[in-house]
């Protein structure tokens, strides 16, 4: 039997994992190790993959993954049926299914994120908004809207860095991402502006078309993370699309980059709205 390309599907609270002559299904704490000899067949249907287990296994009699992905989905369950067909006799081996409970790990607290940054720098911001809301007249609407326009255009700004570095890609890979292990095997210095850089990761991988891709990653980070082994989500109308999960700080980079965008463009039509209603009252 040749080599059985692996795969990862994920869904909700559930991962299948495709390697070698077996698939781990882990949720929450709980991994089993389900060998193909234990497995009867994979099903696809209305958004489930069902894994159903032979009668001589000694788990359940299926494990079910939810996911909207349906490219994805159809890659790993076409790449579970090649390799039920392919398993020889010999390599079966005992329909024994090894189910492991792990202990939980503590998160990390993340360094301050360029979000988090952006979130100290606004505080001013909003803190005049909200002083010269309630003092009206001795505060001024002029005065309101000039200090918005000399900041407001930052809103547009972080809405469109939030977008294309970060929000565009995650939803595009949520939607048909594939995933594949890979590994981070370097960082490429990349400079931003004459006073921003950051670390880009390189990752390495192999498409379920045989390809082995190094990908350079568009966005990154102020500093060098760990490399080594990892999930690498590719998009596969567009391979050079990559994300790992191990770069969770880019959705909350998004996240803080649209949300305080957002905020500041509000804060720039209210004051707007109410300095073009004073003149045209007055």
């Amino acid at each position: 039997m040749g080599r059985i390309p692996e795969v990862v599907l994920r869904g909700r609270g559930v991962v299948f994992r495709l390697e070698g002559y077996a698939v781990r299904v882990m949720r929450g704490r709980t991994t089993w190790t389900v060998p193909l000899a234990a497995i009867d067949r994979v099903d696809y249907a209305g958004g489930r993959v069902l894994l159903r287990l032979s009668r001589d296994a000694d788990e359940s009699d299926a494990f079910t993954l939810t996911t909207r992905n349906a490219t994805a989905a159809g890659a790993f369950v076409g790449q579970l049926r090649t390799a039920l067909a392919r398993r020889p006799a010999s390599a079966q081996g005992p329909a024994h299914v090894v189910r492991d409970v792990s202990g939980r790990r503590l998160p990390r607290l993340p360094r301050l994120s360029a979000g988090g940054k952006i979130a100290l720098g606004i505080v001013p911001y909003i803190a005049f908004f909200y002083v010269a809301g309630n003092k009206g007249a001795e505060a001024g609407i002029g005065g309101l809207v000039a200090f918005i326009m000399l900041f407001g255009p930052v809103g547009w700004l972080m809405l469109y860095a939030g977008w294309t570095e970060v929000m565009r890609d995650a939803l595009i890979l949520r939607r048909r991402g594939i995933t594949v292990p890979g590994r981070i095997r370097d960082y490429d210095w990349h400079r931003i502006s004459k006073d921003q850089a950051e670390w880009r990761p390189v990752y390495e991988f192999r498409t379920l078309e045989g390809r082995n891709l190094v990908v350079t990653q568009p966005v990154g980070r102020e500093h060098k993370g760990e490399r080594g082994p990892v999930d690498v989500t590719y998009d596969p109308l567009s391979p050079t699309r990559v994300r790992s999960l191990r770069d969770k700080r880019l959705a909350i980079r998004g996240i803080a980059l649209t949300f305080f965008g957002v905020l500041s463009v509000i804060l720039m039509v209210i004051p707007l709205w109410l300095f073009i209603s004073a003149l045209l009252t007055g």
